[in-house]
């Protein structure tokens, strides 16, 4: 009899352990492998690494599906019995809209990194390590070096988070406009924004980001891309977030038969984070333009009932 309780109590700690094995090797972090590059460098040190050459003008591409922490390893590589790098930018693109760019500082030749080709002129320098938020969705993002003349490389690991819960805000002032989608017959109610109307909403210090799906407005004399820009406004404090919106054949317009909505647009909006209600307002900087919206604040996370039962 004891040892059948031994032998299950053994079966029960390996179960276990395989359970935490796999969920701590669900959240390693993955690497990436651009779908476009302008080239690769084979490096070597306590593993093997491969890196891909940043161009000024080529773009450097990968895709990656939100939320999650986007790592980029950055080295340049030191000739001429260089021994330290001058700074640069690291630039990028989401999605083809938002442009960022990063400063990365000067770093010292690496004594634990070669190049695995003996070809090759120089040492790498160290790695400078910048970590990217990348908000929920599926998205491309391209990478540039900038400001510099330097041969630089970079390689990217990925950690997915858990999925955020949005809960969509309501606004009785605005009018409301209902699409249907042709393929489904499904339909959904939006509002409409300009310059002169804007959603009105507020927040608590658990809400920190906010979510808008907007589409533009055309008329049927509209023939190209219609430039909208959404301005985000709080209290003294402004962003603005400019949008090249094309027309939609998917979707069409029940309440105003005059107007043909434009594709989903999806912004996703970090909002500063302060105690109380903070009040938010959302439109359109250019007049004689408007968009329809739904707006969307994040859920905050539920306790983690196994720590609380614990304490």
């Amino acid at each position: 009899m004891i040892k059948q309780i031994n032998s299950s109590i053994k079966i029960s700690v390996i179960s276990l352990l395989v359970l935490l094995s796999s969920s701590l090797y669900a959240q390693k972090k993955k690497e990436i492998k651009p779908k476009k590059f302008v080239s690769t460098v084979h490096m070597s040190g306590s593993s093997d690494f491969v890196y891909f050459a940043l161009s000024e003008k080529a773009k450097t591409t990968i895709q990656v599906t939100g939320p999650g922490k986007l790592t980029v390893y950055n080295r340049v590589r030191l000739e001429d019995n260089k021994q330290v790098s001058k700074p640069y930018y690291l630039k990028y693109t989401l999605d083809k809209k938002k442009v960022s760019t990063k400063k990365i500082e000067p770093k010292t030749i690496s004594k634990k990194v070669r190049y695995k080709s003996k070809k090759i002129i120089g040492n790498p320098s160290k790695a400078d390590k910048e970590v990217i938020n990348i908000p929920p969705g599926k998205h491309a993002i391209s990478f540039y070096k900038y400001k510099t003349k330097q041969k630089a490389h970079v390689r990217f690991e990925y950690l997915q988070t858990e999925k955020q819960q949005w809960q969509e805000l309501v606004s009785n002032d605005l009018k409301k406009v209902e699409l249907k989608y042709l393929a489904t017959k499904k339909k959904n109610n939006y509002v409409r924004i300009s310059s002169n109307e804007a959603f009105r909403f507020s927040a608590t210090e658990n809400n920190s980001k906010v979510r808008v799906y907007l589409r533009a407005d055309f008329t049927y004399k509209m023939h190209t891309d219609n430039i909208i820009r959404l301005v985000l406004k709080s209290g003294s404090g402004s962003k603005t977030y400019k949008l090249t919106c094309k027309k939609s054949k998917k979707v069409e317009n029940l309440t105003d038969r005059k107007l043909i909505p434009g594709r989903l647009e999806k912004i996703y909006i970090d909002i500063p984070l302060k105690k109380g209600n903070n009040q938010y307002e959302l439109r359109l900087k250019d007049a004689k333009k408007s968009a329809l919206v739904r707006v969307f604040v994040n859920k905050p996370r539920e306790p983690d009932l196994q720590k609380t039962a614990s304490k």
